[in-house]
C-alpha cells in the first residue's frame, strides 16, 4: 500500500515546482502558439491555487531554507539527485537511438557515482561528459505522440497528456522508486524537489511578480521548451 502511494506521488514529477531546465526558460521570450488548452477554466483556477500555495506556504519555507542552508550543500544535493536521474535519461535516449547521448549518460552515471561520491560531486562534465535533459515524455514525442491538451495539474503544474501518460515509466526508472520504507522515499522525494525549488526561487519570484498573465506565459513556455526538447 505504501508502495503505492509513493509511486503515485513520484509519478507527478513534472511539477513546476521541480523543473530545473524549464524555470531557466522563464526569462526568455515566448511567443504565443495555438496550443490546444480545452480546459483552461479549470487550469487557470487550479494555477491560481498553486500560486496560492507557493504565496503562503513553500515561499516562506523556501527562504528559511535557502538561509540557513550553505550554497556548497545544497548544490550537493542538488548534484546527487541529478545523478539519480542518469538511469532515466539513459533509457529514453537509448529508446530514441540517440546512442551517442546515451553513452555519455552511462559513462556520467559511472563516473560520478564512484568518484564523486554517489554523484555529490560532478565529475564528468568537466570531463566533457554532458548530459542532456530528456524523460519519457520526450521519448514518446519522438515517437510522434502529440501533447494533446494541456492541463494543469494540482500543487504540480503545467503537464499535457502526453507528460501526464509518461510520468509512471519516469518513476519507474528512478532508483529511489524501490526503497522499502514509504516515510523514507516520500522524506528523500521532498527533499529532492524543495532542494530543486529552492535553487531557482528568485526567478519564480520575477515570474510572480513581473508576468502580466503568468499563466499564458506558464502554458506557451511549457509546450514550447518540451517541443523543442523533443525536436533536438
Amino acid at each position: 500500500m505504501y508502495k503505492i502511494l509513493f509511486f503515485l506521488c513520484f509519478m507527478f514529477s513534472q511539477s513546476i515546482f521541480a523543473q530545473d531546465d524549464f524555470l531557466n526558460e522563464f526569462e526568455s521570450e515566448y511567443t504565443s502558439t495555438a496550443i490546444n488548452d480545452p480546459f483552461e477554466t479549470y487550469n487557470r483556477f487550479m494555477s491560481n491555487v498553486n500560486w496560492g500555495i507557493y504565496d503562503y506556504v513553500f515561499s516562506p519555507a523556501l527562504e528559511s531554507y535557502n538561509a540557513v542552508t550553505p550554497l556548497g550543500l545544497r548544490i550537493g544535493i542538488y548534484n546527487f539527485f541529478d545523478n539519480l536521474a542518469s538511469p532515466l535519461r539513459f533509457l529514453s535516449q537509448l529508446l530514441t537511438l540517440h546512442f551517442k547521448e546515451a553513452g555519455n549518460e552511462f559513462a556520467r552515471f559511472s563516473l560520478n557515482s564512484t568518484f564523486g561520491i554517489g554523484g555529490i560531486l560532478d565529475i564528468a562534465t568537466p570531463n566533457g561528459l554532458y548530459s542532456k535533459r530528456s524523460d519519457f515524455g520526450i521519448t514518446f514525442g519522438r515517437w510522434g505522440l502529440d501533447g494533446e491538451f494541456y492541463f494543469v495539474l494540482p500543487l504540480l503544474g503545467p503537464s499535457n497528456f502526453r507528460d501526464i501518460l509518461a510520468m509512471p515509466l519516469n518513476a519507474l526508472a528512478y532508483p529511489t522508486t524501490y526503497i522499502d520504507s514509504f516515510w523514507t522515499s516520500s522524506t528523500i522525494y521532498t527533499l529532492k524537489e524543495f532542494n530543486y525549488t529552492a535553487r531557482h526561487k528568485d526567478t519564480i519570484d520575477t515570474l510572480r511578480r513581473d508576468g502580466l498573465d503568468s499563466y499564458i506565459l506558464m502554458r506557451d513556455a511549457y509546450e514550447q521548451f518540451r517541443n523543442e526538447l523533443i525536436k533536438e
